[in-house]
């Protein structure tokens, strides 16, 4: 196997921190808003290319991909052009792409006989994916319900942009995800809140579903021969038949 392939989810990894850090600051400090753009787009570009093999799928997601450029371009070719139908189909977008890659993932995930390293960080980049996708379920929202999230007195001027929202919105994402969240940004509002909530259960669940698939290498010598054929196999036909279509 080619050894790019043999690792791809690593390098998937790696490209996934370096985009988080990038979009972590509201104002795109370290790199300037026009590189942070050109990063953000490749690295969805890589996404692409390492997740979807499927025909169907490399299509849908191309579609969404191909969006997301078209709209960065008219931010900066149409700088008088209002922001707000731009976010909406951006982060349609995004949210599309994001989400289907964690699906995909954790398809492939199940489909594994063997669960080798570079499936475990596999398993990383679905969570990282996932925190993206929430990111940009609240942006919709704060999108059509405006003061949606109560911002604490420390972030509140990093939220008057466009990054900034994403910022933390981010935040607010990877913090639900992880329960390290400190509080200065909350859910107000009834959607936000059971969405908040949804996305810990979910983070939860993704653990689970992860555990089901590498039950084979969790248990240990005998009881390994004895119980994992088992686990393993009815984990993932239960769990497998959720992201068989996908």
């Amino acid at each position: 196997m080619n050894p790019l392939r043999r690792h791809k989810h690593a390098f998937l990894l790696a490209a996934l921190t370096f985009a988080a850090l990038v979009e972590s600051f509201s104002h795109r400090q370290v790199l300037g808003p026009v590189l942070s753009d050109v990063v953000i787009v490749t690295v969805m570009l890589l996404v692409f290319l390492i997740v979807f093999e499927r025909r169907v799928n490399r299509l849908v997601a191309f579609i969404a991909w191909a969006t997301v450029v078209v709209v960065d371009l008219a931010h900066y070719m149409l700088p008088g052009y209002p922001e707000a139908p731009l976010q909406l189909i951006y982060h349609s977008a995004v949210l599309l792409l994001v989400g289907f890659a964690t699906l995909v993932i954790l398809r492939n995930i199940f489909e594994q006989r063997v669960v080798r390293v570079d499936d475990v960080l596999g398993a990383v980049c679905g969570y990282l994916l996932a925190a993206v996708a929430w990111s940009n379920l609240f942006m919709l929202i704060e999108i059509f319900s405006p003061g949606s999230f109560s911002v604490g007195p420390g972030l509140g001027a990093g939220g008057d942009t466009w990054p900034g929202r994403i910022a933390m919105l981010h935040y607010v994402s990877f913090g639900a995800l992880t329960s390290l969240g400190s509080g200065a940004v909350v859910p107000v509002r009834s959607p936000d809140r059971v969405d908040h909530a949804r996305s810990g259960v979910w983070a939860v669940l993704h653990c689970g579903r992860r555990r089901a698939a590498g039950g084979r290498e969790a248990l240990p010598g005998a009881a390994a021969k004895q119980f994992a054929p088992s686990l393993s196999a009815r984990g993932n036909r239960k769990m497998g038949k959720v992201f068989q279509n996908c």
